[in-house]
């Protein structure tokens, strides 16, 4: 009997949620939409319904996975009858909880729409003010005469804005090009700063100098960026004080970053330090004396400190080597030296440790007719 009964509610309910409910009726020339015809109006927002109405297939799914957890339960806890108890109050229950579940999913949608609509405003919004203030600013370049560009003719680069020439010059791989200055820049337009100047070198459109000036002081170069190889992309920066080059940072591989250093003093170069492994730390770094070559420390092993020193003769013209050290044994101390005349070796002298070194590696063996001794320093 309780099986029956069982039967004939289940039949009653599945009855129940086939049901369609009956469809909204709208006068004859209206708008078939479940809003108001405010929500057409582009000033209004829309005014969605509180309670949608849930249509027959969306309660019959509802309540078919209710009764599905129900009968998975029942099963569980009461063997056979247990879960045809469980299958029937789920169905129960999901037709009870239909509305409420698919107006907590509707109203979940209706606010994601609406802060949708809320960021599409922001950023209208931002694009507006964006636009109005480039508006701004070019009525106020074109108003200004062209303050900010220079005459044609003109060169924009204070001395020293290239790397140095001569023999002061050691590039890491090839020589490093530098922006001319002596060519006609291109029309470029006016940035939106005042305190920058634009400037194409070769003419081909695409801005390849920057020169930045002080702000309070109009006439003085402050740093300078330049695409040395016409592309676009920076590789080169200049920096100036009271309008003296002091820096020039060099990017000679390509990497996005300084690997060359250039220091100047009264517009003559200092030093030199380079970065030629990449790894960041200064492998190679030349000292100079009113602009000619004195001295170059140079990291020969890869391991980060200086074991090989060449020094100049800085009363000549040309670069003449008068001394090299090295550091054998990587203790930052010079082991071995060797001195020269006109070029040519005359003396070695080597200390105990690097005596030892070079008897282990074989090669105590040197040239007799360019050795004078080979001594101890300080014996």
């Amino acid at each position: 009997m309780n099986g029956r009964f069982g039967s004939i509610s289940c039949v009653i309910l599945l009855a129940l949620l086939g049901c369609e409910p009956v469809a909204v009726q709208y006068p004859p020339g209206s708008v078939q939409s479940p809003y108001s015809g405010a929500a057409l109006s582009t000033t209004n927002p829309p005014q969605y319904p509180t309670q949608p109405q849930v249509t027959g297939s969306q309660r019959w799914n509802h309540a078919w996975t209710k009764a599905m957890e129900g009968a998975f339960v029942g099963l569980n806890i009461g063997g056979p009858f247990g879960g045809a108890g469980g299958l029937a109050l789920g169905l129960l229950t999901g037709l009870i909880t239909a509305d409420s579940h698919y107006g907590a999913v509707n109203a979940q949608i209706q606010s994601e729409q609406e802060k949708d609509r809320q960021l599409e405003a922001a950023i209208e919004e931002e694009l507006q003010r964006q636009a109005g203030f480039e508006n701004q600013v070019a009525q106020a370049s074109s108003t200004s005469g062209g303050a900010t560009q220079r005459n044609p003719t003109e060169t924009p680069v204070v001395q020293g804005g290239a790397a140095p020439t001569g023999p002061a010059v050691r590039p890491a791989s090839g020589n490093i090009a530098v922006a001319s200055v002596n060519k006609s820049p291109g029309s470029i337009p006016p940035t939106q700063f005042k305190n920058v100047e634009v400037k194409d070198i070769n003419g081909d459109g695409v801005p390849d100098l920057w020169i930045y000036h002080n702000p309070r002081n109009p006439g003085e170069i402050v740093r300078q960026e330049e695409a040395t190889k016409y592309d676009g992309t920076v590789n080169a920066w200049s920096y100036f004080k009271d309008g003296k080059l002091v820096r020039r940072d060099v990017d000679s591989q390509g990497h996005g970053r300084p690997d060359t250093v250039f220091y100047y003093a009264e517009d003559k170069i200092a030093r030199e330090e380079r970065d030629e492994s990449g790894t960041g730390r200064i492998s190679y770094r030349a000292t100079y004396q009113n602009g000619r070559l004195a001295q170059i420390e140079k990291d020969t092993r890869g391991e980060g400190k200086i074991d090989f020193w060449i020094y100049y003769d800085t009363n000549r013209a040309e670069e003449i080597i008068i001394k090299e050290e090295k550091d054998m044994n990587g203790d930052g101390i010079a082991d071995l030296w060797t001195y020269y005349e006109n070029g040519r070796v005359v003396r070695r002298d080597v200390s105990a440790v690097g005596l030892e070194l070079l008897a282990k590696q074989e090669q105590i063996s040197l040239p007799i007719a360019d050795v004078k001794e080979i001594q101890v320093p300080g014996n």
